[in-house]
């Protein structure tokens, strides 16, 4: 019988040292590291038994959508108001 060999393939992405920290520790609780989450989505993924969520096809979006184009909107805030916020719940 031949010897046969495997060879991986290493893929790599980019994330804000926030994000890595806080995937970490999460994965972490479940026993488990960021290369062994990503092989299992991998995994999923190359089985076709990932769904994935089109967010902008929601109920909700398609009414959100629809109050925009119609003008039925309300500004609570300026963009530094939003900028504001974001950083705050960055700091969680």
């Amino acid at each position: 019988m031949a010897n046969s060999v495997i060879k991986n393939k290493t893929i790599t992405t980019r994330v804000t040292p926030d994000i890595s920290k806080r995937a970490k520790a999460n994965l972490a609780k479940q026993g488990i590291t960021i290369s062994e989450y990503v092989r299992l989505a991998l995994i999923k993924a190359a089985n076709n038994e990932v769904s994935l969520v089109n967010f902008l096809d929601t109920p909700e979006a398609k009414v959100a959508k629809h109050e925009a184009e119609t003008g039925q909107v309300e500004t609570i805030g300026t963009l530094n108001d939003f900028k504001k916020w974001l950083n705050h719940i960055n700091e969680d």
